[in-house]
């Protein structure tokens, strides 16, 4: 008989955009997770930043630094939320996402890199029905990764 341990994790931080400016002013890196064609269209600027697509974090995790404050981002906090706790069960214990992502940082005014207008395109999507703000694509197209007529939404 195997035995399954159980970890439970606290629950994640979250801090919304001007929070996260101040604390990347004071050496907090950004993670951010979206796809490299989704950075390449706009990024957030002013700060250091580490690209680490979703995609590809199960297989690059490592790579995000564990004796500093990170800031998981990506376009509404959905996928940084999922990032952010994956980084929580592999011991990691100075992790925040930032929810809402890009079009909020660029909407404060906050440095972006490439198209400022294309964080507002980066919001705009199928509505989902759950009232969220800012859909956040999946793999599926719809929202959230639930199936678009709002169950599994964020």
């Amino acid at each position: 008989m195997t035995q399954t341990v159980k970890k439970d994790l606290a629950e994640a931080r979250e801090v919304c955009p001007t929070t996260a400016r101040r604390l990347l002013g004071e050496g907090a890196l950004l993670l951010d997770v979206r796809e490299a064609d989704e950075v390449a269209a706009v990024g957030y600027g002013g700060c250091e930043m580490l690209n680490i697509p979703l995609s590809q974090f199960e297989a690059r995790w490592a790579e995000t630094p564990r004796d500093r404050d990170v800031i998981v981002a990506c376009v509404s906090g959905a996928r940084s939320l999922k990032a952010a706790y994956f980084l929580m069960y592999q011991g990691y214990d100075r992790v925040m996402n930032m929810r809402p992502g890009i079009a909020r940082w660029a909407g404060r005014g906050f440095p972006v890199t490439g198209d400022a207008a294309a964080a507002a395109r980066a919001t705009a999507g199928p509505a989902c029905g759950c009232g969220a703000a800012a859909p956040e694509p999946a793999a599926s197209g719809s929202c959230c990764g639930g199936d678009g007529a709002g169950s599994g939404c964020c």
